[in-house]
């Protein structure tokens, strides 16, 4: 099914889709690896009240679109990707598609699509996993929650090269977990 398309490919660890092949950008894009994969969701499985599971996700700098569609994989009731590659908005398109999944698909640049919401965001999981190599990491961050909704508490992932200064961030962020894999680092916050 994926033959001639893409020479690189990733599968989803868990869930209704465990084990399916997605079509992965031939562009130089970062995939989350399987166990960083795994980890994120052990952990959202340890603080989110029944899991992933019907909680709604938003996949920012989504890439591939790897950790969101291993939520709707785990049972997330909806997710939204933003990534302002039309490659990889291809290919999540093509992944939705090929799984039967209903997912929001934005191609925009983070930091329009953030202002564009502004205090209207509500979704219980973000991930966040910009190019390392990324500039704009702190400002982009506090556009986040200004984004989100009054009144409305999410879960952020962050997933960043380990070696990096953290940004400085705004007093509604509160980190909770670190855990490092290799060269990655994984950042939990909650948003309030």
């Amino acid at each position: 099914m994926l033959e001639g398309y893409l020479k690189r490919y990733l599968k989803l660890t868990a869930g209704t889709f465990k084990g399916r092949k997605l079509y992965v950008p031939d562009i130089g894009v970062r995939p989350a690896t399987n166990l960083v994969r795994e980890a994120i969701f052990s952990v959202l499985n340890n603080i989110l009240e029944g899991g992933i599971r019907n909680k709604s996700v938003i996949d920012l700098f989504a890439g591939t679109g790897s950790l969101g569609l291993e939520a709707l994989s785990r049972g997330a009731k909806y997710a939204t990707f933003v990534d302002n590659n039309k490659s990889s908005i291809s290919s999540i398109n093509k992944n939705l598609k090929l799984m039967g999944l209903r997912g929001s698909v934005i191609k925009s640049d983070v930091a329009a699509f953030l202002k564009r919401n502004r205090k209207s965001l509500e979704y219980d999981v973000i991930f966040f996993d910009p190019p390392y190599k990324y500039r704009w990491v702190g400002d982009v961050l506090n556009m986040l929650a200004e984004a989100t909704q009054e009144g409305k508490s999410s879960v952020l992932v962050y997933e960043r090269s380990y070696d990096k200064i953290l940004p400085r961030l705004s007093e509604s962020f509160s980190l909770f977990k670190r855990k490092k894999y290799g060269q990655t680092e994984v950042l939990f916050y909650n948003i309030i």
